[in-house]
This record gives C-alpha cells, structure tokens and sequence, in this order.
C-alpha cells in the first residue's frame, strides 16, 4: 500500500517536513515548509519553487525532508521568508523543531 505524493506545500506543512534548497557549488539553505506555505500558499508544488543562489546563479536541486529532530544537526539554520510591500525578504534563523 503505497502513499499519496508529497506534490503540494500544504501536504509537506502536514508532515512537518523541510525544504532543503542545493546549489551545485554547495550552498545548501532549509525552509520550514510551513513558512514557504505562509508566501506562496498550499497548493504550491514544493519541487517547482525558484531559488537562486548568491554565489554562482545556477539551477538549484529542491528536496524534501521529513523532520526527525534528534537527527538533525544541532545548529541548523533555516531560511524564513516574509512578505513586505508585496516583496519577498528572507531571514535566517535557528531551527527549533
């Protein structure tokens, strides 16, 4: 019996997972699907989602993670976007499960 896709931020949000953004240089940035879910709503396809990367500008990888807070490294930063005057700003912070 398999399970439905994760196809939609608002199916990822359910699950508690984390969006990890990978450029090919390895700048690495994790988004808390719940925050990504707050800009560009629900139905948005988590896998189709556009970052760039500050350093090189090249075609990032989008993956999902389930969250298992006791394997995560300790000190992992997020990324949590905001909207502001119709703008989307990132901020950083500390991921607390």
């Amino acid at each position: 019996m398999g399970h439905d896709p994760i196809d939609t931020l608002g199916k990822a949000t359910r699950h508690n997972m984390l969006v990890k953004a990978e450029c090919s240089c390895g700048n690495v940035r994790y988004c808390r699907s719940a925050d990504l879910m707050m800009v560009y709503g629900g139905g948005a396809d988590p896998l189709k989602l556009k970052f760039d990367c500050s350093r090189c500008k090249p075609q990032i990888k989008i993956t999902l993670l389930e969250v298992h807070p006791e394997h995560l490294p300790k000190r992992l930063m997020i990324h949590k976007p905001m909207k502001i005057d119709g703008k989307i700003h990132w901020r950083t912070e500390r991921f607390r499960g």
